[in-house]
């Protein structure tokens, strides 16, 4: 099922089913947490969290900051990509750079499981502050940056 929230004007798209929640990234996710990154992130995550509640009767077994690095994790990976996108094509050949690229579309979370990078983003969840730094510094310059998919 597909949902929308609006936060701080801003509608953002999130596909929910049992045990997985994906964030579409696109311009309007990208501009709402180019503003206020951790805000954004933390309203984002906790909605929706709760409307996975009331629509499953049970919590979303996902730690709010691993959630939170996996959203960063993915916007800065892609940030990276389209930045370095010369050097990324010649690192990832073989259509691997595009495949990493569309990957970034969806910001699929999901539960131990379901989603077999959970244990990575658990992992990472200490560089939540480093992540914030970073998202702070991009200034998503990817919603002016051409995609070559």
């Amino acid at each position: 099922m597909e949902k929308q929230y609006v936060l701080y004007g801003v509608p953002v798209r999130v596909r929910m089913e049992e045990g997985l929640v994906g964030i579409v990234n696109d311009p309007a996710l990208r501009r709402l947490l180019a503003s206020q990154p951790k805000a954004a992130t933390r309203a984002l995550v906790s909605r929706i969290k709760a409307d996975y509640e009331t629509t499953y009767n049970r919590t979303l077994a996902i730690a709010d900051t691993s959630f939170t690095v996996e959203i960063w994790g993915h916007l800065y990976f892609e940030y990276c990509l389209l930045k370095y996108s010369s050097l990324c094509i010649i690192i990832f050949p073989f259509g691997l750079y595009r495949r990493f690229l569309r990957s970034c579309e969806i910001i699929d979370c999901g539960e131990q499981g379901i989603d077999p990078n959970r244990r990575l983003w658990d992992k990472f969840s200490p560089l939540q502050a480093w992540l914030s730094r970073r998202m702070a510094k991009i200034s998503f310059t990817i919603n002016s940056r051409k995609r070559r998919v």
